[in-house]
């Protein structure tokens, strides 16, 4: 089962594909280009708010980031150099894994894009944590919320890649080659019947259930093909329905309103006494009677 099928806006996942790489392409030129203007200096304002965190600043994790950016701040500069610089690499095969349909080149991607939505939301969690205590309340439900929606949209750029992943798996199959051709980008409309002569094939339509299977049915009900329509036919000449010779009985059992009233049967007996006693059986004929009438009423309309 396919995680999508579009990708925000109706836009297609392979499109979305493209878009993902295209901005993890821009964001890791981005944090390029700022450590090589600032260097180790843009995590400065990072650690003074977490030296001055008492929750925070005793953790190991925390203690070991912070002394190794002022132990060595080159090793960790180039260490986010190649990390940058990887991620475009990678960003660069998923696009060409996305427009030449080759599922393994997307693979790195997708797993690129869950370590960096697992990075952003954990970070996301414990700068709120820290920064509760030093701003007010309306801005930190504001920056909350936007860190949120944040995050929400790179777990869904992971879940593109995984999706277009299983497209081209799909895609691939010889399941899908032989219901729709072998060029997914052109995929053919109509079944291919093998059992012409010259090898030529011969096309014919999907008309009835039982030479359609249910990856033709979803396709055809998408498009609103399946299952096939009968035209509707709408008389123009006013139905006339012809006269119904009823005897006196059967009118009367018909009449549901009044029977109770007109019939001298029921003058005397409750429903449920008829049913039980004397008059149970014109109770029966009378419904007898009814169903008669109602069959040829359905028979002249």
């Amino acid at each position: 089962m396919l995680f999508m099928e579009s990708y925000l806006c109706y836009c297609s996942v392979r499109l979305g594909v493209l878009i993902v790489a295209g901005l993890s392409i821009t964001q890791s030129l981005a944090l390029s280009i700022l450590l090589f203007v600032r260097g180790i200096h843009i995590f400065d304002g990072l650690i003074d708010l977490l030296e001055n965190d008492s929750q925070y600043k005793s953790t190991f994790i925390i203690r070991k980031f912070i002394n190794g950016i002022h132990d060595s701040p080159d090793n960790i500069l180039i260490c986010l150099q190649v990390m940058c610089y990887s991620h475009i690499v990678i960003a660069i095969l998923g696009i060409v894994g996305a427009i030449k349909l080759r599922k393994w080149l997307l693979l790195p991607l997708a797993v690129v894009e869950f370590i960096y939505f697992l990075n952003i939301t954990i970070s996301h969690i414990v700068l709120m944590i820290v920064l509760k205590k030093q701003i007010n309340l309306g801005l930190l439900i504001i920056l909350t919320l936007v860190g949120s929606f944040y995050c929400l949209f790179a777990g869904y750029n992971c879940i593109t890649c995984v999706a277009m992943f299983q497209i081209i798996t799909l895609v691939k199959s010889n399941k899908y080659r032989q219901l729709y051709g072998e060029d997914p980008f052109d995929p053919i409309p109509l079944r291919r019947s093998h059992g012409s002569n010259n090898g030529v094939q011969q096309l014919r339509m999907l008309g009835t259930p039982e030479d359609t299977d249910i990856d033709e049915q979803k396709r055809l009900a998408k498009l609103g093909l399946w299952p096939p329509r009968q035209p509707q036919i709408i008389s123009v000449i006013p139905m006339q329905t012809p006269a119904v010779n009823l005897k006196w009985w059967q009118l009367q059992a018909m009449d549901k309103d009044d029977k109770l009233q007109d019939s001298a049967v029921y003058r005397n007996w409750q429903r449920d006494e008829l049913l039980r006693g004397v008059g149970g059986d014109a109770e029966r004929k009378n419904a007898i009677n009814r169903r008669y009438a109602d069959l040829q009423l359905y028979q002249w309309h």
